[in-house]
């Protein structure tokens, strides 16, 4: 769906503005804020997805039109454009519906068709020079997959073996994170495209109801478009209230698929598909033309946001995810082996190495020899002295420690009240214990 392409340009931060720095000082003498608010009323009743809602903004707009609310601000646009905004927001708040001054747009059609072959052009380059937003894939430990994506860009075929490549690395991993908390939106096709890799047969992901040609299209998630690649192992979508259209978009789809478990926070609501419309005068208003449907929900995310399964706040995201992978992992698991390598995982993950969070006179309760391991205190940090080999412990919580990359320490208490012995734990899940001297 062609219209849907300008997306991409409003959701990244080229947002279409590069060309209006080139007239911003034509401004004329005095703006005709009646023959404005009429336009933006035609535009919006002749395009905007909710025909009831058009019409009560129209209403406002021209009552306050005649009111003479908008003539001090005739000569000054940009706070003409941020009040008509305000007033549009008053009777209805659509978070893609935006009135701008961009004076560099007059040269585009009334009723815009797209891009210029210049600025795709330049986009092109653009998306290409940036990886076509993928900045990096990593492995976590306890093999968990990693991707950070920021942008759903257009240039889907281009964009195909860097997707595939990305996927690739971590195709062997036991879960994926795909970490969407900065991602501010995009194309459908590439959200379309994303999602085909994680299901093994054809799937209806979304619908887009398109009110300005009266059409419909379907979204799916096919296999077909993966050149073979298909991921099934868990999915964790990290989320933030910065996630917003088509970042809502993988999110809710994936998750009424029952694809993914969504964690973090609830995202910016906006589900509208937008194209800019010339209002004359070198103004511009984004007006959502059609609305997603999900095909098990029968509606979409559009002011409510996507409901995490798992609410935490965004910081706390990625730790929370892995969290919860390593506890489903360790309550399927069948040895204690198993167990106790989950449970060393998670410890792993909140270590802040921040010993000044515990009383110094409690590190000096844990200062003595414990077999082969000899632990004492410099200043406000605990060492351990293994055969000559120094490594200062990091506070995971209690008792627990972090000995070095490779095991875990836990200072235990007798009936005495007296720390006599240390509970060692690998990485390998091992468990031993050495009693102090």
């Amino acid at each position: 769906m062609y219209q849907n392409k300008i997306k991409v340009f409003i959701t990244c931060f080229f947002l279409l503005l590069f060309i209006s720095n080139l007239s911003i000082g034509q401004v004329a003498n005095k703006l005709s804020s009646s023959h404005l608010i009429d336009t933006i009323n035609m535009k919006l009743e002749k395009n905007y997805i909710f025909h009831d809602k058009a019409r009560m903004i129209a209403e406002h707009l021209q009552s306050r039109a005649k009111k003479g609310a908008y003539n001090s601000l005739s000569a000054d646009p940009e706070k003409l454009a941020a009040m008509i905004q305000v007033d549009i927001n008053t009777v209805h708040r659509d978070p893609h519906m935006v009135v701008q001054y961009n004076p560099g747009w007059e040269g585009h059609s009334q009723d815009y068709a797209g891009p210029s072959e210049e600025e795709q052009k330049w986009f092109a380059n653009f998306v290409k020079d940036n990886n076509y937003m993928f900045k990096k894939v990593e492995l976590l430990p306890g093999n968990i997959g990693y991707l950070p994506f920021n942008v759903f860009v257009e240039h889907v075929q281009e964009a195909k073996p860097t997707i595939a490549s990305a996927l690739s690395f971590i195709a062997n991993s036991s879960a994926i994170i795909i970490d969407l908390r900065e991602n501010t939106g995009g194309e459908p096709e590439m959200v379309s495209q994303l999602e085909s890799y994680f299901f093994k047969e054809k799937t209806l992901m979304n619908v887009i109801i398109n009110r300005s040609k009266g059409d419909t299209t379907f979204y799916y998630a096919d296999p077909a478009k993966t050149g073979g690649l298909t991921l099934t192992m868990p999915m964790y979508i990290l989320t933030s209230k910065k996630t917003f259209s088509g970042g809502e978009d993988f999110s809710y789809g994936m998750q009424q698929a029952k694809r993914a478990t969504i964690v973090g926070e609830v995202t910016g609501g906006g589900a509208h598909p937008t194209n800019p419309f010339s209002v004359g005068q070198g103004f511009i208003v984004h007006i959502p033309f059609g609305r997603s449907s999900n095909p098990v929900t029968k509606t979409d995310w559009e002011g409510t946001g996507v409901i995490p399964d798992v609410k935490v706040e965004s910081a706390k995201a990625l730790i929370k995810a892995q969290e919860l992978i390593f506890r489903e992992r360790q309550a399927a698991a069948e040895t204690e082996k198993e167990k106790q390598k989950m449970e060393y995982l998670v410890n792993a993950l909140y270590v802040n190495q921040d010993l000044g969070t515990l009383p110094l006179d409690q590190f000096d309760k844990f200062v003595g020899t414990y077999g082969p391991l000899v632990i004492y205190r410099e200043g406000n940090k605990l060492f351990c002295n293994l055969s000559g080999n120094i490594s200062e412990l990091a506070h995971i919580s209690k008792n627990l420690f972090v000995l070095d990359g490779n095991a875990q320490i836990d200072f235990i208490k007798d009936s005495n009240g007296v720390y006599s012995k240390a509970k060692l734990f690998t990485s390998h899940g091992g468990v031993f214990e050495e009693l102090r001297n």
